[in-house]
């Protein structure tokens, strides 16, 4: 199968799915990680005194480096952090990403996203591009130079805790127990997020550590407190694959194609 995680920056994809990625790259199927910005914005300016420009080449290499892990493959649409929005040529470049994807007329079985609900504008307006683009996708005479879609891929959203307009309810809980070690790994290629800027923007720089055992270490602990918070909120999902003590959750979108059963387990890895 062939299987298109979208996110709006270059860490997010593994953070969400790099447990379910794992699974599926074991499997055998083809996975790519996608983000809509460059991620040229997410960095201070102190010592560390890094370009936007400079911080866009990095972050291409954090993002290479985390996707080669486990044998996946990455793209970045190239939009400047904080600047993406729902307009024509963001979403014709969203049609065409989810048509490349995959072979021709097919593109990819499933597409992995947050729901537009989420508190950056990045992560907002990334998802309503996914669902802008989704019925676009069969439709021939929309971007005509790179071939449409014989039948709709699934789409599916991550698990957030936003509440204010619909709290997330997971359909499908997948196991990550045997594959902290990767999605660990992954994350710990963002460099310049995990041990830089997201400890800045926390107020909390001064807790990591210095050593590369100790910043692995503190990785797999927010990996794990995810993943078991994950499999708790996710225990009565309609479709599991077994006891877990963590888990990644999904929710299927009703704009894509709709499967049942047997067929959403495969797409999941858990049959």
């Amino acid at each position: 199968m062939h299987i298109l995680c979208i996110g709006a920056h270059p860490d997010d994809n593994e953070l969400n799915v790099g447990g379910l990625a794992t699974r599926l790259r074991r499997r055998g199927d083809s996975v790519k990680f996608v983000s809509v910005t460059n991620g040229d914005k997410g960095h201070f300016a102190d010592e560390y005194k890094i370009a936007p420009e400079a911080l866009a080449a990095r972050r291409l290499i954090e993002a290479q480096e985390a996707a080669a892990v486990i044998g996946a493959s990455y793209e970045t649409l190239g939009v400047h952090d904080g600047e993406v929005y729902v307009d024509l040529p963001s979403t014709e470049a969203m049609v065409r990403c989810l048509r490349r994807f995959g072979e021709p007329g097919k593109g990819p079985d499933l597409v992995l996203f947050n729901r537009p609900l989420d508190y950056h504008r990045d992560h907002r307006y990334t998802a309503q591009l996914v669902l802008d683009a989704t019925y676009m996708l069969t439709v021939p005479l929309m971007c005509p130079d790179t071939r449409h879609l014989d039948r709709m891929p699934v789409f599916a959203y991550w698990y957030d805790d936003f509440k204010d307009i619909q709290p997330f309810v997971a359909e499908i809980q997948v196991p990550i127990d045997d594959c902290l070690d990767e999605k660990t790994h992954m994350v710990c290629h963002h460099e310049s997020q995990f041990f830089e800027w997201l400890p800045y923007n926390a107020g909390v720089l001064h807790e990591v550590p210095a050593d590369e055992a100790g910043r692995r270490a503190r990785v797999r602990r927010i990996v794990e407190r995810r993943g078991a918070y994950r499999a708790e909120r996710s225990a009565a999902a309609r479709i599991k694959g077994g006891t877990c003590q963590h888990a990644e959750a999904f929710r299927v979108c009703e704009y894509g194609r709709q499967p049942e059963g047997d067929e959403l387990r495969h797409l999941f890895g858990l049959d």
